[in-house]
């Protein structure tokens, strides 16, 4: 069985195969962001509009056997043939909209 390491900031809620929760709490110690910068490009009506650019994958781990980590999907567009780092499924909401889970893992 694989180790689900949770490197967002959020407490997931994993809607199981058997229709089960599996609730997957962040690794406290890391979160595998995208480093950005932004810069200001123009004013308009006295807001700034900024321009981001997106560079590389921080405290992402390299691939260990038997190991999953899940990560935000900015994270994962920056790795896509990385097949141990993940993404929550589809969101899964209540009866008022708001999420409270995600139907399984998704590359």
């Amino acid at each position: 069985m694989a180790t689900l390491i949770n490197l967002t900031p959020h407490l997931l809620n994993i809607i199981a195969a058997d229709g089960s929760t599996v609730y997957i709490p962040p690794d406290g110690n890391r979160i595998a962001r995208v480093a950005s910068t932004s810069s200001i490009i123009a004013t308009v009506n006295g807001i700034n509009i900024n321009r981001q650019t997106f560079g590389k994958v921080m405290d992402l781990p390299d691939a260990q056997d038997d190991v999953v980590y899940i990560v935000s999907r900015m994270v994962k567009d920056r790795v896509p043939d990385r097949d141990d780092v993940v993404v929550p499924g589809v969101p899964f909401r209540d009866t008022d909209g708001k999420v409270i889970g995600a139907w399984g893992l998704s590359l």
